[in-house]
C-alpha cells in the first residue's frame, strides 16, 4: 500500500473525510484492500469490517442513527446480497448510506465469473432507486464532492462505482 498523496485510496479517505464522513464498514475486496488498510487504521474514524453487505448496511443504520455519517466499501458482487437491506431498512427509513463500489468485472478484470454482476450493476442500482456516479479515474474524485456537499439532508443512499482500471492507477 501507497502511503502517499497520489494514492487513490489516501486520495478517495481524503475526500471523504473531509466531508464529515466518520463511520465505515467494509467487506473484504482485494481492489479495495489499500482503502480499507487506510480506514483501518485512521483513529480519527470509526471502522468495523463485516462478513455480508447487508450486516454493513444494519450497522451503518445504526451508526447514522447516532449521529454518526455512514460508508460502506464493497465490492458490486455484494450488491445483490444487500437489496433487501437497503429497501427495506436505509430506504424505507431514509437513511443515506455513501456505498463506495468496487465495479468488478469492467475492463481489466480478469476473473470472468466477476463479468455477469458487472454487467448488471448499474441496472439494478437504477432499478432499486440508489442514485450512481462513475469515478474512472483520479480526476475524477471532485464529482463526490460536489455530489455530496449537494445531496443535504435528502435521506437517500448514493453510489460510487469505480472500475477496475480506478484502483490500478498511481495518481
Amino acid at each position: 500500500m501507497k502511503n502517499s498523496p497520489n494514492n487513490p485510496s489516501f486520495l478517495l479517505l481524503k475526500i471523504l473525510k473531509s466531508l464529515g464522513f466518520d463511520f465505515f464498514a467494509s467487506v473484504p475486496c482485494s481492489l479495495l484492500a489499500d482503502l480499507i488498510s487506510l480506514v483501518e487504521k485512521d483513529k480519527t474514524i470509526t471502522y468495523t469490517p463485516v462478513t455480508r453487505e447487508e450486516e454493513g448496511i444494519g450497522i451503518l443504520s445504526g451508526a447514522y442513527l447516532c449521529g454518526k455519517k455512514p460508508v460502506l466499501l464493497m465490492q458490486n458482487s455484494g450488491l445483490g446480497n444487500s437489496i433487501n437491506a437497503v429497501m427495506s431498512l436505509s430506504h424505507f427509513f431514509k437513511i443515506p448510506i455513501v456505498f463506495i463500489i468496487s465495479h468488478r468485472g469492467t475492463k481489466g478484470e480478469k476473473i470472468n465469473a466477476q463479468k455477469p454482476m458487472g454487467n448488471v450493476t448499474k441496472t439494478l442500482l437504477k432499478d432499486i432507486g440508489v442514485q450512481f456516479y462513475q469515478i474512472s479515474s483520479t480526476k475524477d474524485l471532485p464529482v463526490i464532492e460536489r455530489v455530496l456537499n449537494k445531496r443535504g439532508t435528502e435521506g437517500k443512499s448514493i453510489a460510487f462505482l469505480f472500475p477496475f482500471s480506478f484502483w490500478q492507477q498511481s495518481g
